[in-house]
Protein backbone atom coordinates (compact mmCIF):
# COMPACT_ATOMS: atom_id res chain seq x y z
CA UNK A 1 0.00 0.00 0.00
CA UNK A 2 1.18 3.44 -0.71
CA UNK A 3 2.39 6.18 1.98
CA UNK A 4 0.53 8.99 2.76
CA UNK A 5 2.87 11.85 2.21
CA UNK A 6 3.29 13.63 5.65
CA UNK A 7 4.31 17.03 3.54
CA UNK A 8 1.86 16.03 0.83
CA UNK A 9 2.99 19.55 -1.39
CA UNK A 10 6.76 19.04 -0.88
CA UNK A 11 8.73 17.09 -3.67
CA UNK A 12 12.49 15.65 -2.86
CA UNK A 13 15.10 17.36 -4.87
CA UNK A 14 16.81 14.51 -6.03
CA UNK A 15 13.92 12.09 -7.27
CA UNK A 16 14.36 13.72 -10.58
CA UNK A 17 18.16 13.40 -10.41
CA UNK A 18 19.35 10.10 -11.54
CA UNK A 19 22.66 8.94 -10.27
CA UNK A 20 25.17 10.53 -7.91
CA UNK A 21 23.78 14.30 -7.31
CA UNK A 22 26.18 17.30 -7.56
CA UNK A 23 27.43 18.55 -4.25
CA UNK A 24 30.07 21.07 -3.24
CA UNK A 25 31.22 19.00 -0.48
CA UNK A 26 32.85 15.97 -0.19
CA UNK A 27 30.64 12.68 0.26
CA UNK A 28 33.15 12.21 3.70
CA UNK A 29 32.29 16.15 5.18
CA UNK A 30 29.84 15.59 8.31
CA UNK A 31 27.78 18.14 6.81
CA UNK A 32 26.86 17.07 3.21
CA UNK A 33 23.77 15.14 3.78
CA UNK A 34 22.35 18.60 4.53
CA UNK A 35 24.32 20.77 1.74
CA UNK A 36 23.75 18.01 -0.98
CA UNK A 37 19.55 18.62 -0.25
CA UNK A 38 20.17 22.55 -0.10
CA UNK A 39 22.33 22.74 -2.98
CA UNK A 40 20.12 20.16 -5.01
CA UNK A 41 16.93 22.00 -4.36
CA UNK A 42 18.03 25.21 -5.12
CA UNK A 43 19.28 24.52 -8.39
CA UNK A 44 15.83 23.15 -9.35
CA UNK A 45 14.84 27.05 -8.43
CA UNK A 46 17.13 28.00 -11.34
CA UNK A 47 14.16 28.51 -13.77
CA UNK A 48 12.42 31.02 -11.63
CA UNK A 49 15.21 33.32 -11.51
CA UNK A 50 15.16 36.37 -13.39
CA UNK A 51 16.16 40.27 -13.97
CA UNK A 52 17.20 41.85 -10.94
CA UNK A 53 17.94 39.33 -8.14
CA UNK A 54 17.70 40.64 -4.42
CA UNK A 55 19.48 38.58 -1.72
CA UNK A 56 18.49 38.90 1.93
CA UNK A 57 20.97 38.15 4.18
CA UNK A 58 23.11 37.34 1.63
CA UNK A 59 26.31 36.76 4.36
CA UNK A 60 29.58 35.70 1.90
CA UNK A 61 27.19 35.92 -1.18
CA UNK A 62 28.19 31.91 -1.79
CA UNK A 63 25.54 31.26 -4.82
CA UNK A 64 25.82 34.39 -6.68
CA UNK A 65 27.90 33.26 -9.32
CA UNK A 66 26.45 29.34 -9.18
CA UNK A 67 22.57 29.23 -8.87
CA UNK A 68 21.98 32.69 -8.91
CA UNK A 69 24.06 33.65 -12.19
CA UNK A 70 21.02 33.70 -14.38
CA UNK A 71 19.88 37.17 -12.56
CA UNK A 72 20.94 40.26 -15.17
CA UNK A 73 21.83 41.60 -12.05
CA UNK A 74 22.76 40.64 -8.13
CA UNK A 75 22.43 42.67 -5.15
CA UNK A 76 23.61 41.10 -1.69
CA UNK A 77 22.00 42.65 1.53
CA UNK A 78 22.47 42.09 5.51
CA UNK A 79 23.54 43.22 8.07
CA UNK A 80 27.56 44.45 7.72
CA UNK A 81 30.10 41.99 9.59
CA UNK A 82 33.15 39.95 9.06
CA UNK A 83 30.68 37.13 7.63
CA UNK A 84 28.98 39.19 4.78
CA UNK A 85 29.75 41.22 2.03
CA UNK A 86 26.74 43.18 1.73
CA UNK A 87 26.24 45.67 -1.33
CA UNK A 88 22.91 47.30 0.86
CA UNK A 89 23.82 47.43 4.78
CA UNK A 90 20.02 46.72 6.34
CA UNK A 91 17.35 44.66 8.19
CA UNK A 92 15.65 41.69 6.58
CA UNK A 93 12.77 43.63 8.39
CA UNK A 94 13.60 46.65 6.55
CA UNK A 95 14.45 46.66 3.33
CA UNK A 96 15.61 50.28 1.85
CA UNK A 97 14.18 49.65 -1.49
CA UNK A 98 10.59 51.00 -3.23
CA UNK A 99 7.85 48.76 -3.74
CA UNK A 100 8.15 46.18 -7.20
CA UNK A 101 11.56 46.81 -7.77
CA UNK A 102 12.99 43.21 -8.11
CA UNK A 103 12.28 40.77 -10.36
CA UNK A 104 13.35 38.02 -8.12
CA UNK A 105 14.08 38.01 -4.19
CA UNK A 106 16.27 35.30 -2.50
CA UNK A 107 16.90 34.42 1.13
CA UNK A 108 18.82 31.30 1.61
CA UNK A 109 19.10 30.04 5.54
CA UNK A 110 18.19 33.36 6.85
CA UNK A 111 14.37 33.40 8.09
CA UNK A 112 15.07 31.22 11.13
CA UNK A 113 17.38 34.47 12.33
CA UNK A 114 14.40 36.74 11.91
CA UNK A 115 12.89 37.67 15.14
CA UNK A 116 9.55 39.30 13.07
CA UNK A 117 9.94 36.54 9.95
CA UNK A 118 6.12 37.53 9.19
CA UNK A 119 7.47 41.80 8.78
CA UNK A 120 10.51 40.45 7.02
CA UNK A 121 8.31 38.19 4.33
CA UNK A 122 6.01 40.90 3.89
CA UNK A 123 9.56 43.15 2.99
CA UNK A 124 10.42 40.87 0.47
CA UNK A 125 6.72 40.60 -1.05
CA UNK A 126 7.16 44.60 -1.15
CA UNK A 127 9.85 44.88 -3.27
CA UNK A 128 9.23 41.85 -5.42
CA UNK A 129 7.35 43.11 -8.97
CA UNK A 130 4.06 41.33 -9.95
CA UNK A 131 4.50 37.91 -10.56
CA UNK A 132 8.28 37.65 -9.41
CA UNK A 133 9.64 34.78 -7.68
CA UNK A 134 11.01 34.57 -3.75
CA UNK A 135 13.04 31.78 -3.18
CA UNK A 136 13.59 30.73 0.32
CA UNK A 137 15.38 27.96 2.36
CA UNK A 138 15.20 27.46 6.10
CA UNK A 139 16.08 24.71 8.28
CA UNK A 140 13.52 22.25 10.07
CA UNK A 141 16.56 20.74 12.29
CA UNK A 142 20.05 22.23 12.76
CA UNK A 143 21.67 22.47 15.94
CA UNK A 144 21.95 26.10 17.82
CA UNK A 145 24.34 28.31 15.46
CA UNK A 146 25.02 32.24 15.18
CA UNK A 147 24.34 33.10 18.91
CA UNK A 148 22.53 34.62 20.01
CA UNK A 149 20.24 35.47 17.02
CA UNK A 150 18.77 31.73 16.84
CA UNK A 151 15.19 31.80 16.94
CA UNK A 152 13.25 29.43 14.51
CA UNK A 153 12.85 26.47 12.94
CA UNK A 154 9.90 25.90 10.56
CA UNK A 155 7.38 22.99 10.39
CA UNK A 156 5.43 22.53 7.21
CA UNK A 157 2.18 23.90 8.42
CA UNK A 158 3.89 26.92 10.16
CA UNK A 159 5.66 27.50 7.17
CA UNK A 160 2.78 27.36 4.82
CA UNK A 161 1.19 29.73 6.83
CA UNK A 162 3.68 32.65 6.84
CA UNK A 163 3.60 32.11 3.04
CA UNK A 164 -0.28 32.23 3.08
CA UNK A 165 -0.01 35.37 5.38
CA UNK A 166 2.47 37.25 3.28
CA UNK A 167 -0.07 37.37 0.32
CA UNK A 168 2.27 35.08 -1.52
CA UNK A 169 1.04 32.04 -3.68
CA UNK A 170 3.34 29.02 -3.22
CA UNK A 171 4.65 27.22 -6.01
CA UNK A 172 6.99 24.97 -5.18
CA UNK A 173 8.12 23.27 -1.78
CA UNK A 174 10.82 20.87 -1.54
CA UNK A 175 12.06 19.06 1.76
CA UNK A 176 15.76 18.69 1.98
CA UNK A 177 15.87 15.31 2.69
CA UNK A 178 13.12 12.79 3.84
CA UNK A 179 13.42 10.82 7.47
CA UNK A 180 16.57 8.86 6.58
CA UNK A 181 19.09 11.85 5.66
CA UNK A 182 17.44 13.32 8.73
CA UNK A 183 18.53 10.70 11.20
CA UNK A 184 22.21 10.71 9.19
CA UNK A 185 22.99 13.99 9.51
CA UNK A 186 21.71 13.33 13.39
CA UNK A 187 24.36 11.03 13.42
CA UNK A 188 26.52 13.15 12.14
CA UNK A 189 26.64 15.51 14.45
CA UNK A 190 26.89 13.07 17.60
CA UNK A 191 28.96 10.78 16.48
CA UNK A 192 32.56 10.67 18.27
CA UNK A 193 34.98 9.63 15.34
CA UNK A 194 36.82 11.92 13.16
CA UNK A 195 37.44 9.38 10.33
CA UNK A 196 36.63 10.84 7.29
CA UNK A 197 36.02 6.66 5.91
CA UNK A 198 33.76 6.35 8.73
CA UNK A 199 31.63 9.87 8.18
CA UNK A 200 31.47 8.86 4.38
CA UNK A 201 29.92 5.24 4.64
CA UNK A 202 27.08 7.42 7.04
CA UNK A 203 26.38 9.58 4.17
CA UNK A 204 26.22 6.54 1.52
CA UNK A 205 24.26 4.86 3.36
CA UNK A 206 21.45 7.07 4.72
CA UNK A 207 21.12 9.04 1.37
CA UNK A 208 20.64 5.62 -0.36
CA UNK A 209 18.17 4.80 2.01
CA UNK A 210 16.70 7.92 1.46
CA UNK A 211 16.24 8.66 -2.22
CA UNK A 212 15.00 4.43 -2.00
CA UNK A 213 12.62 3.88 1.31
CA UNK A 214 10.85 7.45 0.63
CA UNK A 215 10.18 7.75 4.74
CA UNK A 216 8.91 11.33 4.67
CA UNK A 217 8.01 11.85 8.77
CA UNK A 218 11.31 13.76 9.33
CA UNK A 219 13.05 16.74 6.89
CA UNK A 220 15.88 19.18 7.71
CA UNK A 221 14.43 21.88 6.01
CA UNK A 222 12.46 23.63 3.11
CA UNK A 223 13.48 25.48 0.17
CA UNK A 224 10.46 27.06 -1.77
CA UNK A 225 9.38 29.03 -4.65
CA UNK A 226 6.64 31.35 -3.95
CA UNK A 227 5.03 34.12 -6.36
CA UNK A 228 3.70 37.62 -6.13
CA UNK A 229 0.28 37.95 -7.44
CA UNK A 230 -0.46 40.12 -10.13
CA UNK A 231 -1.92 43.08 -9.51
CA UNK A 232 -2.85 42.23 -5.23
CA UNK A 233 -2.76 44.25 -3.17
CA UNK A 234 -0.93 44.43 0.47
CA UNK A 235 -2.03 42.08 2.90
CA UNK A 236 -3.97 43.58 5.72
CA UNK A 237 -1.05 42.70 8.69
CA UNK A 238 2.08 44.27 6.24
Amino acid sequence: MARTPTHPLAEHPLDRLPGAPACSSAVADRTYLSTVMLENSLRQCVPFIRGRLLDVGCGQRPYEKTFFASATQYIGADYLSDRSRPDVVCSATALPFPENEFDTVASTEVLEHVGEPLVALNEMRRVLKPGGYLILSTPMYWPRHDLPYDFFRYPYDGLLHLVKASGLDLTKLFNRGRSYAFLGQVLQHVQPFSSRSFSWMINRFFLACDRRLKHDTLTMGWTLVAQKPTGAKAPPDA
